[in-house]
């Protein structure tokens, strides 16, 4: 303890044997009658002759820090008769905690609970966020707003030393003339705060501890919570008493809490009702911010009351001593005089790059909005929201904002930040379709209309059978049509899906690729395959001919198979997978020269797969297989038939081991070469069809 806080606990105990003694308050620290704007002219008095002149009230005023007394309890106690003192004055509940999920929100404990209190700000502005020792407050107090604008003498009286700790640096700077630490002794907390309103201070705040203490001790149902609130009832009316034997003064009277309690009457922080539930009374008519008396049921009806953040401004709007809008740096509002703004809250645009704000809004006051002390927008009474697109952000990270909105002339503001993520660059064009891709193309079929036609005359496609399913048209990727085939209509000889025969066979040149766009649900899939593209009977992968078939695989994607078979002997690329509902691009190409087999998956969600130049082991001769293609069928175009060991009359669905499928396919080309993954990928990149290339 330094020697001065000794200084001013002996002034504390000497006050208790001589009540509001002017010489040992001036002695501490205190003020003469002429400090306090009583000034006596002489013994002569006024002349006769000349009129008596009477001067307008001098406002003063008295806060009174009532620790643990709970808004239910202190309700219970006024309609219970027991708390005629604290009846007089008007009550409302009030928040304390800031606002859950914002920059505002702090725990409700005594050393933040007294920082807003006395500076109208929350943790974000006043940086007390705990009851650790020794931390010191980065926003202007009450006392320091006050000796700026010219007001008399202040003082405190306190029954906490860690509160004591907080306003030292404000004694100190001379903005606080007197601070006494009463060591949890309420009787001096009382007669020393009595004192100071006798000796004519301007401004007088008493803190009482014992109702918090009562409640940890014995619980807020217990007598002895009870009996402390009486007492504390008693203080109220002795200090409030003493105000009145001042003459030509005007008081006003504030009473409030730090916080709210938990259930057991303790101090736990935590950001719910019971904890966030406070209180302020005042001995004048408050404006419409303090009009509801009733305990709110929720956290989102608590945010509508006042909080504790209005203490402050209240007391500097009394002295007309309140900040205009330009330099008001308070999150709190007045409860006197004209309604301000309230329930101001910011909040990050969608874009990242703005900021919404919303607030209620008094029934009159045209309303300017602020930005760092500057008007950005100047809208009608009663307008309760405002986008700021303005910010001018251009590097990542989070800003933090002063926003003031004020009522007429009664503002409110609020820290507020922008989380602003630089958007961004806009995604490169997508790559041309290559020019290149009309070089070698056998048959090309857009599709768009039925039955489909191949651009280049160099093949017919068309149902396995006429009386099987004749296809329908579907939304391919480019806002065309594309064919879907439905393997669920069969004719009773088996035939179902379509076939490709061409005039000259791609797979009897040395190079060939095929290339389609295809699309499938990934449903009802079995471990014996389904055939998508194939000009063999796919029986069995060993037989002559060429197949791509789906397999299961995970709950969002299947398995995609090449296969290539002579006879006796086979080659496979199982390792790749296409997404479900979601149209993809699959290509094989063959080099019979280099024997090499190329195959690609382009997928909008797994990307792009490929495996490239897999040896071709089987004899070339027999890759035309059965001389035609099926789609959604096999080169017979009785896969489903075939496959569970059948015969006509053949019934859809009679093997489950094998069950149908719907598929759908669009651009589907082939070529006489290898066609380059360059190509490929513009053919998936580009977004557009080959027709675009062919006139």
């Amino acid at each position: 303890m330094t020697r001065h806080t000794v200084a001013q606990f002996a002034c504390g105990l000497a006050l208790l044997g001589a009540l509001g003694a002017t010489a040992a308050l001036s002695g501490c620290g205190g003020v003469s009658q002429s400090d306090s704007g009583n000034v006596n002219n002489g013994a002569g008095g006024t002349p006769a002759s000349t009129p008596a002149v009477t001067a307008p009230p001098a406002r003063k005023m008295l806060l009174i820090e009532l620790d643990g007394v709970t808004y239910s309890a202190l309700s219970a106690g006024i309609a219970g008769g027991k708390l005629p003192n604290l009846a007089k004055l008007t009550v409302a509940p009030a928040y304390s905690g800031g606002v859950n999920g914002t920059l505002s929100q702090q725990p409700n404990l005594d050393t933040p609970g007294w920082a807003s209190v006395l500076t109208g700000t929350w943790a974000d502005r006043h940086q007390i966020n705990s009851d650790a020792p020794n931390q010191a407050l980065h926003s202007s107090t009450v006392f320091q707003m006050l000796r700026s604008a010219g007001a008399g003498s202040t003082g405190a009286v306190v029954d906490s030393g860690s509160l004591a700790t907080l306003l030292n640096p404000d004694q100190n700077a001379g903005y606080l003339n007197t601070l006494v630490n009463c060591a949890s002794v309420d009787t001096c907390v009382t007669q020393t705060g009595a004192g100071m309103i006798g000796n004519g201070y301007s401004f007088v705040v008493a803190q009482y501890h014992s109702a918090q203490d009562a409640a940890l001790n014995a619980g807020l149902a217990s007598t002895n919570y009870a009996n402390t609130l009486v007492q504390l009832d008693a203080a109220v009316g002795t200090l409030i008493g003493e105000t009145a034997k001042r003459s030509n003064e005007s008081w006003l009277v504030m009473v409030t809490a730090g916080h709210g309690l938990n259930a057991a009457g303790g101090t736990d922080g935590l950001p719910l009702r019971a904890e966030s539930t406070s209180f302020i009374a005042l001995n004048q008519t408050p404006n419409a911010r303090l009009g509801n008396t009733a305990a709110p049921a929720t956290m989102a009806a608590l945010y509508t009351r006042a909080s504790i953040a209005d203490v402050t401004p209240t007391l500097l709007a009394y002295q007309g001593a309140l900040p205009d809008a330009a330099s008001y740096a308070l999150d709190g509002g007045q409860l006197l005089g004209a309604t301000p703004v309230s329930q101001l809250l910011g909040t990050t645009g969608s874009d990242n790059a703005s900021l919404v704000l919303k607030w209620a809004a008094p029934a009159s006051g045209a309303i300017s909005v602020l930005r760092n002390g500057s008007v950005i927008a100047s809208l009608p009474a009663g307008t309760a929201t405002y986008t700021d697109s303005q910010l001018g952000l251009t590097t990542t990270g989070v800003y933090p904002f002063n926003y003031t909105v004020a009522a007429g002339g009664a503002p409110l503001s609020t820290i507020t930040q922008v989380v602003y993520v630089q958007p961004p660059p806009p995604p490169p064009p997508p790559p041309p379709l290559a020019t290149t891709l009309t070089t070698g193309l056998s048959s090309y079929y857009p599709f768009g209309a039925l039955p489909p036609v191949d651009r280049l005359s160099a093949s017919t496609m068309g149902p396995w059978a006429a009386d099987a399913d004749a296809g329908t048209l579907v939304a391919d990727p480019f806002g065309g049509k594309g064919l879907q085939i439905d393997t669920h209509t069969v004719d009773s000889n088996g035939f179902d899906g379509y076939k490709l025969a061409q005039t000259d066979d791609v797979t009897t040149h040395a190079q060939f690729t095929i290339g389609f766009w295809f699309y499938t649900s990934c449903a009802n899939l079995t471990g014996n395959g389904t055939p998508v593209f194939s000009n063999k009977n796919y029986y069995s992968g060993g037989n002559a001919g060429i197949a791509i078939g789906l397999f299961p695989g995970s709950g969002t994607s299947c398995n995609i198979r090449f296969n290539v078979g002579d006879g006796s002997t086979r080659n496979d690329i199982n390792s790749l997978n296409v997404s479900a509902n979601k149209w993809t691009y699959l290509a094989l190409s063959i080099d019979t020269s280099a024997k090499k087999i190329n195959a690609y998956i382009f997928d909008p969600v797994l990307g792009e797969q490929k495996v490239l130049g897999q040896t071709l082991s089987v004899n070339i001769a027999r890759l035309p297989g059965l001389g035609v293609f099926g789609l959604n069928e096999d080169g017979t175009g009785r896969y489903y038939m075939n496959a569970c060991n059948d015969s006509p009359p053949y019934t859809v669905g009679e093997c489950a081991a094998t069950p149908p499928d719907v598929q759908a396919f669009s651009d589907l080309a082939l070529w006489t070469r290898i066609v380059t993954e360059a190509e490929l990928q513009s053919v998936y990149g580009s977004g557009q069809p080959l027709s675009t290339l062919i006139h």
